[in-house]
This record gives structure tokens, C-alpha cells and sequence, in this order.
């Protein structure tokens, strides 16, 4: 990942030095869903949208193709989900009093239930991708950096049953307030997320490229060179894949407790969260603009 971040970079310094090509603006939308995979996971679908705008370099590459660049800015909105079926077992030894004498009580917890993480936030793009252009046939590959912005989460424990084994008495005492419980509505926890979550992005963007009228013409019918460059503009629809190669702290289960009356109840053991895969598509608009300047042509049969 790391030489391909550098090849790239060597691109957008070198690309526009060496090459002939035209650069244009683009306006781009994405729209997508986050997936969260693991093991005893529920496939839930979040949300991914995003706006940003590019500065486009595409040069000559043999006859109908063309490579390039593309780097810009973008402000978007993310969400993602995970259910997942938990079970867990904690020993805890608790201290109680039988005729004046403390006594220490080994109790093993078993927890059962379904755990629903949600997160939110709103994020900073900067895209950097290498462009293909192929006829009409459009490919984009490159790193996308994000910073999150004002990050929340929410956790919600349902379906629980909480088991209490009183190992020296051989007693079993199930979903009772006296050793912890989990209500029928169940547990919420949430809140916002410390720090400022920094994640890099593998994305790749396939799809079709129609090239809308242009405006200026030849000053001359017999394909002179010196030809008027004619402003024209573009529209792509792509389908996009992302993968999150790196964040800088991994999103992790918040710890929950159960209450208790009279018993101590003990932290329940979450599944590590999934990281989320991002498929959607891209719409951009972009345009190449042309010049003014003119030049007179003469032919000679």
C-alpha cells in the first residue's frame, strides 16, 4: 500500500510536467452502503454518501485511451451497523456473610444475548486516484484519506438471558435482579467517540463515460493541428468499492456492565467489531474547458 501511495504521488507531481493533456473540474456524488462481516455477525446495510470536488488530468495514451489523475476535497456522511450474537462466561468470586464469617462465593456468569452496535459521523475526504480512461470504459484506483468529524456510537443488548452457576452449591439462578439482569427493553449505552478517527482507503471505481457536446471548432476543414481546443464536458457513473486498510485507532465494543443488588455482575465480553466495506456508485460531472486563442491555417494540397 505504502509504494503505491508513493507511485501515485510521483504521479500527480510528474504527470502534468511530462505529458500533454487537458485538466478539467469535477463535481462528483457518491452514494453507497457499509457492510460489517465477521464471524457470528448479521449482515445490517448502513449508509454512505458523499460530495467532493476534483481537479482532473488526463493525457494521450495511444489512440482512444488516456491516463491521468485526479485529486480534490469532499464532505460526507457515514454509517454502519453490526448485530451480533454474543455468549459470554466470566468467573467472579463475590464476598458475602454466613453467621458473622465472610465467606467468598465463586460464581460463573453466562451471558446470552444480541448485541446491536450503530456509529455515526460525518467525514473529510481527500481523495488521491490514478484515472483510466479506456473509449468510454472509466477507472479509478487510489488511496482516500478521511477524518472523522463529531463521531458518535449506540449499543443495545436484547434477547438476554443471564445465568448465575453458585459453584460450591451447585445452584444455577437465571435472569434475576439479585445477580444481574438484562431488562426485556434491554441496554443502551452510548455517547461520542473520543479523539479524531484518521482511516486510509482502498477504493476502485469502474463504469462508462459519455461525452457531452462541445462547444468551438477546427478553424479549418483539413484537421489542421493548430486548431481551436474546444471546451467539452463529461459524465461518469462508475461502481465503487472501498476497503479500509488503515485506521488510526481501531473502532472497538464500549464495555458494558450488568447490575446487580446483592451480587457483583461482571463486564460482558463483546465481538470485535468488523471494519466496514463500502460498495456504491459515483456520478461526476466534469469539464474540460478549451482556450481562446485562435490560429490561422494554411493548407497546401
Amino acid at each position: 500500500m505504502k509504494k503505491l501511495l508513493l507511485a501515485i504521488l510521483v504521479s500527480v507531481v510528474a504527470l502534468p510536467l511530462f505529458a500533454q493533456g487537458r485538466s478539467g473540474l469535477q463535481v462528483g456524488l457518491n452514494l453507497g452502503t457499509n457492510m460489517r462481516f465477521g464471524k457470528d455477525v448479521s449482515l445490517r446495510l448502513g449508509f454512505d454518501g458523499a460530495l467532493d470536488l476534483r481537479y482532473v488530468f488526463l493525457s494521450p495514451m495511444g489512440y482512444s485511451s488516456q491516463v491521468g489523475l485526479q485529486v480534490g476535497v469532499g464532505l460526507g456522511y457515514m454509517t454502519s451497523f453490526q448485530r451480533s450474537s454474543i455468549a459470554s462466561q466470566t468467573d467472579v468470586a463475590a464476598s458475602s456473610v454466613s453467621g458473622g464469617t465472610p465467606v467468598v462465593v465463586p460464581i460463573r456468569y453466562t451471558v446470552s444475548a444480541d448485541a446491536d452496535y450503530q456509529d455515526k459521523q460525518w467525514e473529510l475526504t481527500i481523495p488521491l486516484m490514478l484515472s483510466f480512461r479506456f473509449g468510454a470504459f472509466a477507472l479509478d484506483l487510489g488511496p482516500r484519506f478521511a477524518i472523522g468529524i463529531s463521531p458518535t456510537y449506540s449499543l443495545t443488548l436484547r434477547n438476554g438471558s443471564v445465568d448465575a452457576y453458585l459453584v460450591d452449591y451447585d445452584v444455577h439462578i437465571t435472569d434475576d435482579r439479585s445477580i444481574g439482569f438484562i431488562p426485556s427493553e434491554g441496554l443502551s449505552y452510548g455517547g461520542s467517540v473520543s479523539g479524531t478517527p484518521f482511516a486510509l482507503y482502498g477504493v476502485a471505481a469502474l463504469g462508462y463515460e459519455w461525452r457531452l457536446g462541445q462547444k468551438g471548432a477546427p478553424v479549418s476543414r483539413y484537421n489542421s493541428p493548430h486548431a481551436l481546443e474546444s471546451t467539452y464536458r463529461t459524465i461518469t457513473l462508475q461502481f465503487v468499492a472501498e476497503y479500509p486498510f488503515w485506521q488510526s485507532a481501531q473502532a472497538a465494543m464500549p464495555n458494558v456492565s450488568l447490575s446487580a443488588t446483592a451480587f457483583p455482575a461482571p463486564q460482558v465480553a463483546l465481538p470485535a467489531l468488523g471494519k466496514p466495506v463500502c460498495l456504491g456508485v459515483r456520478v461526476a460531472y466534469t469539464i474540460f474547458p478549451g482556450t481562446d486563442k485562435r490560429y490561422r491555417c494554411y493548407c497546401f494540397r
